[in-house]
């Protein structure tokens, strides 16, 4: 944190910011409003609604009390309150967005806005072209402090395997998990595969491991849940197979590896689907449907790949212009700049 840079954060309820916010040691205020809810519930929409009118009351009170030079908000039904009351206060408000697409709330937030980031090109598209800027997603810095070699080293790799990285999100994802299943004999007789396949998963995944013949078991490396190997893992990876959420993407492209990305179908309002075709068109991945997966087209096209070592190296290329491992410094300084504060 740069000196004289005081932070407060404020939230809703029932979400997970409650417990990371804290656990980093940052001061957090709630807002009686619900972080996460069933977007399809008409009924928690309204309640969110009629909370609106106390929940800006209270922001207004916690922001009053702070006196920000700047907001800065990644958006969603949660932050109209805090945004509004920035606003009223006369605080500049900084919105970043992680989809090609922005939902609902962040189109309509955007009017709210002096400046707004973006993860993705194509997004100024969906927004005020004349204040959006491409800065990235954010990476921790605890990832990037990987490198090739020593991630390797750390995951017990040897320099020269080909290495698959598979991956469903931070609680796995069960529609990749069976994909990688059917493929899993295919690419061990290539690549070692390291598999986050999620908490609720790792059973099965080692079960699998376990029936795999000898020769192949040592290639599989199946994990629950990969924290700071993460990095360890990307940095060690020739290739990654995963969703197509903004953090997917980004964290991959930060080390220039190529993707084949599988966009998550009931996606609200069709996000991941936008967010592969970006990186697509960029050169730097491959989409595969979740609809194809039952066809086999997931080893054939990372097959295809490996097969092709030209065309793998000019996705590495491609992923390498793309990757903006600097992006968290970048939105810093924006958003700095923006509160008067640089």
């Amino acid at each position: 944190m740069a000196p004289g840079v005081r932070l407060l954060f404020v939230g809703g309820r029932r979400g997970l910011e409650t417990e990371l916010v804290r656990s980093a040691g940052l001061p957090y205020r709630q807002l009686p409003i619900s972080s996460l809810r069933d977007p399809d519930s008409r009924l928690a929409a309204l309640a969110d609604l009629a909370m609106l009118p106390v929940g800006l009351a209270v922001a207004l009170v916690h922001l009053a009390r702070f006196a920000p030079s700047v907001c800065l908000t990644s958006g969603g039904a949660v932050a109209y309150p805090a945004i509004i009351a920035a606003r009223l206060l006369r605080v500049p408000v900084y919105l970043w967005e992680g989809n090609v697409v922005p939902g609902r709330a962040n189109r309509a937030l955007a009017g709210w806005a002096q400046r707004i980031g973006a993860a993705f090109p194509g997004t100024e598209l969906h927004l005020p072209k004349a204040k959006t800027v491409v800065s990235g997603n954010p990476i921790r810095r605890s990832l990037l402090q990987w490198e090739r070699d020593t991630g390797r080293e750390r995951l017990g790799i040897g320099a020269r395997e080909t290495v698959l990285l598979v991956t469903g999100g931070s609680q796995g994802s069960e529609r990749v998990n069976e994909a990688l299943s059917i493929a899993l004999p295919q690419l061990l007789g290539r690549a070692t595969v390291v598999h986050h396949a999620g908490p609720a998963h790792l059973a099965r995944a080692e079960a699998r491991r376990a029936a795999l013949p000898a020769e192949l078991r040592e290639r599989y490396r199946p994990y629950g849940y990969l924290k700071e190997e993460m990095g360890a893992a990307l940095a060690s990876a020739d290739l990654v197979i995963g969703r197509a959420g903004s953090s997917s993407i980004a964290e991959p492209l930060a080390f220039g590896v190529p993707l084949v990305l599988i966009p998550f179908g009931a996606a609200m309002s069709g996000h991941q689907d936008a967010n592969a075709r970006s990186v697509a068109e960029l050169g730097a991945a491959v989409v595969v449907r979740e609809g194809e997966l039952s066809q086999g087209r997931l080893p054939a096209v990372v097959l295809g790949l490996l097969d092709d070592p030209a065309r793998l190296a000019r996705m590495r290329d491609a992923a390498q212009r793309a990757g903006r491992p600097d992006a968290a410094t970048a939105i810093a300084r924006d958003v700095l700049a923006l509160g008067g504060c640089s």
